[in-house]
């Protein structure tokens, strides 16, 4: 990774690669991050490392039919919602307009699979389709980590029980064990076996 760069974004001056270990908004995508990112200091102006480098189109493990096309003017007034984290767009985005896909820079970038101590039995897989019920919340996602075996279909953010953004997400996933979420879950599934 460089460690400066001239962006579109931001043509006053070049970009630099920091670590400060705070948060910022990306003023790339508009969505919250925290540690290594690219910073002009006399703008205030921040990019994620990915929203500063990423490719004009690209094929992710959620959605292999088509390339999603990197989109840098993005929807300002953030009309259209993530499909993945389901929070407004206010700038840059992935999408394919074909399938009605579009999603933060960032939140591309989720893990294909997790595995959670809530559901030992499966491994969780990364997909975006036809809105679902969430087995925690009990609302609707597009966005969601399916274990297909048991009809389990969760929010990114319920699995791993962070910001709305995968800037938090560790690598490898392995959720921290939440018996309050592991008892819903075993709740809802036993009850949807009894059906």
């Amino acid at each position: 990774m460089s460690r400066e760069i001239h962006h579109i974004a931001h043509r006053k001056h070049p970009l630099v690669l920091r670590d400060t270990g705070s948060s910022f908004r990306c003023d790339g995508c508009g969505c919250l991050g925290v540690g290594s990112h690219y910073r002009c200091d006399l703008c205030d102006f921040d990019m994620h490392e990915f929203c500063a480098t990423c490719p004009p189109a690209s094929t992710f493990a959620f959605h292999v039919q088509h390339p999603l096309t990197f989109d840098r003017a993005g929807f300002l007034d953030g009309s259209v919602t993530c499909s993945m984290c389901e929070e407004p767009i206010k700038g840059m985005n992935y999408s394919c307009w074909g399938c009605d896909v579009c999603v933060h820079p960032i939140c591309s970038q989720l893990p294909p699979t997790a595995v959670s101590p809530m559901h030992m039995a499966h491994t969780f897989v990364l997909a975006v389709g036809a809105p679902v019920e969430c087995t925690l919340c009990r609302t609707s996602c597009h966005g969601r980590y399916q274990c297909l075996p048991c009809n389990i279909n969760l929010h990114p953010k319920c699995l791993f029980g962070t910001v709305p953004t995968p800037v938090t997400v560790p690598t490898p996933v392995y959720i921290p064990n939440d018996v309050d979420a592991l008892d819903k879950i075993v709740r809802r599934v036993t009850l949807l076996n009894l059906i």
